[in-house]
Formats: C-alpha cells, structure tokens, sequence
C-alpha cells in the first residue's frame, strides 16, 4: 500500500507540474494574442488622426500647452470636463510636436502618438483581463470584435482620448467589487470619471456590498459623487472653463441638464434611432453583445451588474441627445468587458463546464477568477496614481501659463498675449488648418444663425488667426462690424480693413466682398467712398448677370447717397 501510494503521490506531483505549465504557457500565449491585437489596433486607428474627422485631432489635441483649445467653442461646451484624458493625450502632443519640422513627418510623427495612444489604453485592458478571469482569451477576442463596429458609419471615424480609458477603469471597478475590495473599487470608479463621468455609474456596486453595513455603503456611494462633483468645479473654475459638471449637452447646471422636457424628449428620440430599419442599426453595437446580456444575462448573481448596465444604458437614452445619440455606438464601450464576462459566465454553466467555485457563506459563486487575480492590486495603484499625477502635471503647466503676471514663455503664453498662432509650429497648424477652419466655420454660420453674433464674430476672427486670406470669414466678419444692430460690436474701421482686404483678394471682381466694402466705408462715415463702391459693386454684378442682386442692393445706394449707414434690424434672441 506505501508503494502505490508513494506512486499516487509521484502521479499526483507529475500531474501538478504539467499544469502549472500549462497555465504559465496559456498565460504567455494570451499575452501574445493581446500584444497582437494591440499591434493590429494600432495599425487600424493611427490614420484617423491624420485622415479622419478633424474632431479627432481637435480633441486629442486640446490639453496641449502648446495648442491649447480647452477653452474654445470646438469642445461642444460639454467635452472640457473629462479632463484626464485630454490632459494626457495633450501632454503626448507636447512631447511630440517638433519645431520646424517637415510638415510630412509632423503627421507621420503625431498619427503614431495617436494610434499609440489608443492601443496602448486597450493593450492594457487585456492584460488586466487576462490576469483576472480563466475566461480571457475568449472575453479579449470578444472584445477587440465588438470595437470593431466602432468603424462602422454607425458609429464614425470617432476615436477620443477619453473612451477607452474609461472602459478600462469600468472594468477595473467591476472586478474588484466581484472580490470584495470595495476601496479599491472606489479608487478605480474616482480615477475613470475624470475620464468620462458614465464611470459614475460603478459606484452603484457600492449599494450592493452585502458585507458592510449600510450606515458604511451610503457614504461610500455619496463620497464617490462628490470626490467627481467637486474636482470637476475646482478644476473647471481654474482654467476658467464654463462646462456643465455632466456632459449633458450645453447645460451649465442641473436643472437644465435634467429637465423633466429634455429627458423625454431625448427618450423619445433615441427610441426612434433604436428602432430604425437599417443594416447599419445601433443594436449590432459592441458585437450584439448589448442586447445578448439583457436577454441572457437575468441570474440572481448578476442582479448588481444588471443594474450597473441598465444605469448606463439609461443615461444614454435620456441624457445623450440626438443626433447623434445612442447612434454613436462607440459610447457603449465601456459596457463591452463586463457585458462579455457575463456572457462567458452564463455560457459555462450553460454548457455545463462551469468548474466548482468556493464562496464566502451567505454570498453567490465568484466569477471565474485566476490565482494572478492579486496582480491587479498594484496594476491599479499604478494606473490610477500616473494618470492622475501626469494630467496633474499638465494641468500645473497650463494653468501657470493662464496666469496673468505670468512671462509668455511658453506657445500657450505666446498664443494669449499675441493672439497668434506659434511661429514654431507652423507646419502643425498648416496641416491642421483645412480640418480646423471648416470646423469654426460652421460654427460661426450656426451662431449667426442663432443670433448669436459676438460669438460669431470671435470665430470669424480665429479664422482669420490661422488663414489671414479666408475670403468667407474676412467678408463675413466685416458685415457684421459694419451693420450689427448692436452698436457696442459695431466697428467701421476694421470693417473697412477687412473689406479691403477681401476685395483684394477677389481682385475686387465679385460683387459681394465690394458691396461689404461700401456699408463699412458708411459705418466709417466715409460716405463717398460708400457710395463708389456701391456702383461699383453693382457695376459688377450686371456684368457677372446678378441682375437680382443689383436690383436688391439699389436701396442701399440712396441711403448712403443720403449719408447714412445700413444697419441691420435688432432681432430678439431666440
């Protein structure tokens, strides 16, 4: 009986040996799968900087010291408060940029940082995958498919600093409530919402941590709330940044943001997005696993994950106002992992090969866990202390350079005191600037539009900034100087400068720029001038047959005739 129990013993410690390494050599495998996807990411998002929407360089950009833009109409008025991201992709452009360089390379240099900088976020969500779940291989791979439908013109080529930060930071939270470690959960909830406030939503786990006392969960679950709410004030507040605490459109404060109208409104509908007969429908996002984990995913243990998924799906339909809505697929990233553990879960014990699992008494079965599940612990420390500390540093620099007794020795400095762009980034703004300008340009319309004509002129002018030849912006800007019914926005000089100028550049061919010119040279009280330009403006467009325009454009000539300015009529604002 020793012998074939010694032989037992020796089976049993053989046997041993061969799995640990097969669990090392399954490890090393999936690293190698992850480093792979990582590559083939990078590969896959790095032209979109340089190539796809001009939003994704704007953003990305935006925490620059060197092309700051935190505080410009660009960011949509409700952007600027996921600092952490754009603190950090703005400290990677800094790094990057070179002065006097080729304007070919510049891009070759920048569209690598942001393809770099986005896999990098996602390389590491696969390692902490990884070492968390037994189930990784197949949650990675499910992952990196369910991204891929953020290529899809359901979603557009949108690809910003804060996204999948922020899944990564979800996950972390979910995981670490999975094992209990509630502080670190809390930690890992903190650092995403800077990222992008949805993270919010993963301090809802506080409320289902069965084992403390509620007198212990409420205040948790507030600190939490509060820890985003009062950063966010302090941090917006220093950089003189008027940003609704919540992305919730333009809304500046609560009630706005959470009218009982908009809510409903936005319900209404994102409803009709959801529902629409198309192939490219927003169901299909994160791979069809939204939908999957709410049929499949209704277990008694799921319910605090459930309510994690229903939170945030809510706040899409109610808070995200269309267009473009629940339409933007890629805002359901961060509910990818968790919805793929749910599943790989749910399909163990479907297909029976769900392996026996301890649990505490009184508490469901754990996931799937690795014996690595420990690694996380100072992976997240990590995490959460360098990206806070350098967007922290980012931070620091950019608001000593908003100082006012501050020497402009930095391209943040130089661009406020000289209101200009840096020389030494000249071939950085020439490749931005056809992105750029078409970008402020439509906003500009879009204030006129909306009566809104100070803002108006202010983006005309940072057209003007970067394309001191745009014909659109410099006649644009000197009608409004030289007919604004508010007389406080009314300047006739400049008009006549700017109106010259465009004239100039038309070779004072069309008929436009020249009959601009003549309601500023009125508004400079230069009223023969006024009247020159005028028939000459007319003169012109006989000959290019804008016979209507002339026509139209008679009245004008008597009234400066006359020796008064045109004005336009004050207009209520809407």
């Amino acid at each position: 009986m020793n012998s074939h129990g010694n032989e037992d013993r020796l089976a049993m410690g053989g046997n041993s040996g061969v799995r640990g390494g097969i669990k090392w050599q399954s490890l090393l495998f999936e690293l190698f799968v992850a480093f792979s996807l990582f590559v083939a990411f990078f590969f896959l998002v790095r032209n979109y900087f340089a190539y796809g929407s001009p939003m994704n360089g704007n953003l990305f950009m935006a925490g620059s010291e060197k092309l700051y833009r935190l505080n410009e109409p660009i960011m949509g008025g409700h952007w600027n408060g996921r600092l952490s991201g754009l603190l950090l992709s703005g400290a990677l452009m800094d790094f990057s940029l070179k002065e006097n360089g080729a304007d070919e390379a510049q891009i070759e240099r920048l569209s690598n940082v942001f393809g770099l900088y986005h896999a990098f976020w996602l390389l590491l969500l696969f390692v902490i995958i990884i070492f968390a779940l037994r189930h990784s291989l197949l949650i990675n791979l499910g992952i990196f498919a369910g991204l891929m439908y953020d290529f899809s013109p359901a979603s557009g080529p949108y690809f910003y600093p804060w996204d999948l930060p922020a899944t990564l930071f979800f996950t972390l939270a979910v995981l670490f409530f999975e094992r209990r470690q509630m502080w670190l959960l809390a930690a890992a909830t903190c650092a995403g919402s800077f990222f992008k406030e949805t993270v919010l939503v993963c301090a809802l786990l506080v409320l289902f941590a069965d084992h403390w006392k509620w007198k212990k969960r409420i205040p948790v679950f507030v600190g939490i709330l509060v820890v985003y709410a009062l950063g966010e004030k302090f941090l917006l507040s220093q950089l003189h940044i008027a940003a609704p605490l919540l992305s919730v459109k333009d809304a500046l404060n609560l009630h706005g943001a959470f009218s009982p109208v908009t809510l409903l409104d936005n319900f209404v509908e994102n409803l009709k997005t959801l529902f629409l007969p198309t192939f490219n429908s927003v169901i299909f996002a994160n791979a069809g696993t939204v939908v999957a984990v709410l049929v499949l995913g209704w277990r008694r243990r799921f319910l605090p994950y459930m309510t994690v998924i229903l939170a945030f799906l809510a706040g899409l339909f109610l808070i995200a106002p269309p267009p473009p809505g629940i339409s933007e697929v890629r805002a359901f990233m961060e509910i990818l992992p968790l919805s793929l553990v749910l599943l790989s879960e749910w399909w163990t014990e479907y297909a029976g090969t769900a392996p026996p699992r301890a649990s505490p008494a009184g508490q469901a079965p754990a996931w799937a866990v690795r014996e690595t599940f420990p690694v996380l612990r100072p992976m997240t420390i990590a995490l959460v202390g360098g990206s806070t500390i350098f967007a922290a540093w980012q931070y620091y620099v950019i608001f000593e350079d908003l100082q006012p007794d501050q020497q402009a020795q930095s391209e943040l400095g130089k661009y406020i005191y000289k209101s200009g762009k840096p020389v030494s980034l000249k071939a950085v703004c020439q490749w931005f600037q056809n992105g750029y300008l078409d970008a402020e340009l439509k906003l500009a319309t879009l204030s006129q539009s909306e009566l809104r004509d100070a803002d108006a002129m202010d983006e005309y002018q940072r057209v003007l900034d970067v394309d001191t030849n745009s014909i659109f912006a410099l006649n644009n800007l000197a009608l409004l100087l030289a007919t604004d019914s508010d007389p406080r926005l009314r300047d006739g000089q400049r008009a006549v400068r700017l109106a010259e100028q465009a004239c100039q550049s038309t070779h004072y061919q069309e008929a436009i720029p020249i009959y601009t010119l003549a309601a500023a040279c009125a508004e400079a009280g230069r009223f023969n001038d006024a009247v020159a330009a005028a028939q000459q403006a007319r003169a012109v467009a006989l000959a290019h047959g804008q016979t209507q325009m002339a026509k139209e454009n008679e009245p004008l000539l008597e009234l400066y005739k006359s020796g008064h300015a045109f004005h336009q009529e004050a207009r209520p604002a809407p």
